[in-house]
């Protein structure tokens, strides 16, 4: 009988066990894709980061260097 009774036990901790498994996985395989979706948007935003990057090293190119700024400013007009 005490054996009977050690192996419900353990038939019931199995179940347990495998219930367990299989809630861990379903939440395993939710973060993995919560994960790849956070990947795709930091990717995104370090595209528009990049993008405002270029445009800012565009237009600090338009203006004239220090030293061709005092040049300017000490040339006489005519």
């Amino acid at each position: 009988r005490q054996v009977n009774q050690a192996l419900e036990e353990l038939n019931q901790m199995t179940m347990e066990n495998a219930q367990f498994s299989e809630v861990n996985a379903k939440s395993s395989s939710q973060l993995s894709q919560q994960a790849e979706e956070l990947l795709e948007v930091v990717h995104q935003f370090r595209l528009w980061e990049e993008e405002e990057e270029e445009e800012e090293r565009e237009s600090l190119a338009a203006l004239p260097e220090p030293g061709e700024l005092e040049a300017m400013e000490t040339v006489p007009a005519n």
